[in-house]
Order: C-alpha cells, then structure tokens, then sequence
C-alpha cells in the first residue's frame, strides 16, 4: 500500500471512531435499560429509582454502562472548549454515581441482597462501604494517572520544547480547561473521601445531580454555539431539549406527581432528552469532513 493511500484511509477511520463512539453511548443507554425491564418483568413493581436497581442483579450492567457512559464522555472531543468542559465534567462524575451507590435501597427486588445494604441504624452495610472505599480509590488512581499520561503526551508532541508546550496549552484551550478540570476535580475527590464524613451516604446524589447539570450545561453551550454561527433551525432543537431537561425535571422534583417513584421518573426523563439530545447532533454531525491540519499545527 502507498504512502497516498494511507492519508486516504485515515479521515475515514476518524470519521468511523466518532461514528461508534456515539453510538455506543446509546449502547450503553439500551443495555441499562434492557437490564432493568429483564428485572422489572420479574417482580410486580418498580424500584424507586434508577439508580436503586444497583441492590438488585442489574448491579453489574448499571455500573458498567455508567462507566461506559461516563468513558465516551471523557474521550469525545466536544464541539468547542465549553462543551468538551462540561462533558468531561460529567464523564467525570458518571462513574462515582455508579460506584457510591445510593442509600434509598427501595425494596423490589427478584431476589433480596443478603446481607441487606443498610443496617438496622439506618448506616450502610460493612459490604457497600468496602466496595466504595475499593472502586473509589481505584478511580482516583487511574484519574489521576490519565492526567498524567495526558500531560507526557502534550510534552511529547512538541518534542520537549518547553515553549513549544506552552503555546500548544494556549492554543487547544478545550485540552487545557479539561485538563485543569481534571486535576482539580481529583484533589476535590481524595479531599472529599477522606473528610467527609458522609461521603458514603451523600456522594452519589451530588455526583448525580451534578453529572445531569453538566449535561444540559453541554447542550446549553451547543446551542449557543449555533446561535452565535447563525444556524437557527439546530439552535431551536438543542435550546428546546435544555429547556425541557431543565423546565421538565424542576417540574417533576417539585410537584412530586409521581409520588415515591419521583427520582425514577426524573432520573428517566433526564437521560431520555439526552439520549435525545446525542442522537440529534450525531445526525447533525454524520457526514462531517475531517480537516487537514498543518504539520506544525502542534507546536512542534
């Protein structure tokens, strides 16, 4: 094969990459709720939340499409530095929603954790703590080492030129503003974990209810973006999903229309107008060409 047709291949296998990458984020929205119907279709009665299917065998398909979910979001390149921000923000947070499992156990379930999760004082089970303590750790750990090898790959595109370096950082601000994220999201964590008394208790619906709002502050910027280029028919779409998302869900938590199974129904609308939300620009964005990029683009 020539030197000429290998360039041909390689826009194409990029377009292919962002193609699959997209839809296995819908993947992994299918397969939690495959999971769930499989156990709702065994019992009478939903639990009443997503998130409290974790006590119950979707345990395994919940926490590996949130980790899946919350991979996508990290690795895909947003549509501008904001958006790239806000996803990884949430991609960030997805996996602690998955790992620091809720307190509200519900109690439908085809079969009944043994031993429970929440003791007869109301505290967390010894078995759930472990596991947070384990998977939690082990997120700090290979965040923190991304970083890292994030950080060695910007210095070896430039060669070791400091300067160089320097003016890379400057330039890829959505690079820059995701990595200052990242390490200033890990110090927050390991702080958190270690001081917080009821991290074990309350981080998975902080973590949960900050990973929704960086989602809708990731649509919110995309519609700006097409705003600002003047493309009103796709700022119509993505502004009228955040609206929903944000008008919908304060609507929901606030009149409690859906009584216990309230977090449910908010946790499900949320992700439906996101899913929403990804299928939309993916067709928006199906067809988009990869641009050539000058060979000294990288500062090197």
């Amino acid at each position: 094969m020539t030197g000429g047709s290998t360039e041909q291949l390689k826009p194409q296998d990029a377009i292919k990459t962002y193609r699959y990458l997209r839809i296995g984020m819908i993947g992994a929205v299918v397969l939690l709720a495959a999971s769930v119907l499989i156990e709702r279709s065994k019992v009478d009665c939903w639990q009443t939340s997503i998130s409290a299917y974790y006590y119950t065998p979707v345990r395994a398909i919940f926490v590996g499409s949130l980790i899946a979910v919350g991979f996508v979001l990290i690795v895909y390149k947003g549509r501008g530095p904001w958006e790239d921000a806000f996803l990884n923000f949430s991609g960030m947070l997805a996996p602690v929603v998955a790992v620091a499992p809720t307190t509200d156990v519900g109690r439908c379930w085809s079969v009944a954790p043994s031993p429970l999760p929440v003791k007869e004082d109301g505290s967390l089970a010894d078995w759930v703590v472990t596991n947070i303590d384990n998977n939690f750790n082990a997120l700090l750990i290979a965040g923190a080492i991304g970083l890292v090898v994030s950080l060695l790959i910007v210095v070896a595109a430039n060669k070791g030129n400091v300067g160089a370096t320097v003016r890379t950082v400057k330039r890829e601000r959505g690079t820059t503003l995701s990595l200052a994220l990242t390490a200033f999201a890990l110090l927050v964590a390991w702080w958190l974990s270690r001081n917080w008394g009821s991290f074990d208790t309350r981080a998975h619906g902080f973590a949960a209810l900050l990973m929704f709002v960086g989602l809708i502050g990731a649509i919110v910027v995309e519609a700006l973006e097409h705003r600002k280029e003047q493309e009103g028919g796709w700022f119509k779409v993505y502004a009228g999903v955040a609206a929903l998302m944000i008008v919908g869900g304060l609507l929901i938590w606030l009149t409690r229309i859906f009584g216990e199974h309230t977090v449910f129904a908010l946790e499900s609308y949320e992700i439906v107008f996101f899913a929403l939300y990804w299928i939309v620009q993916t067709k928006e964005n199906w067809n988009e060409r990869v641009e050539s990029v000058p060979a000294d683009a990288g500062g090197g």
